[in-house]
């Protein structure tokens, strides 16, 4: 009887690490709509780089918020295409 036992553990414990592998072995397929032959990789279609101004924009906050800048729509203004000019109207 203690064979038995001993035979259906190991079965079962054999099925489990089975099943356990199976799953570890297709990483990501379980909600996927990707099929297996599915390019790796970012999409084509990105879009492109951005306008050189954006990073005086981002710097200009981050100056805000290491103080500065005080006024941070005015900075940015000045940053952004046309400068202070283009800024629109409160009105």
């Amino acid at each position: 009887m203690k064979r038995i036992r001993t035979a259906v553990a190991a079965v079962t414990a054999l099925l489990l690490v089975a099943g356990a592998g199976t799953v570890a072995a297709a990483p990501g397929a379980a909600g996927s709509d990707a099929g297996p032959d599915a390019d790796a990789g970012p999409p084509s279609n990105l879009p492109g780089p951005v306008p050189d101004f954006v990073g005086d924009v981002l710097g200009t906050v981050n100056e805000f918020i290491g103080g500065t800048v005080d006024s941070l729509g005015e900075a940015v203004s000045g940053a952004t295409p046309g400068g202070s000019d283009s800024a629109p109207n409160d009105g």
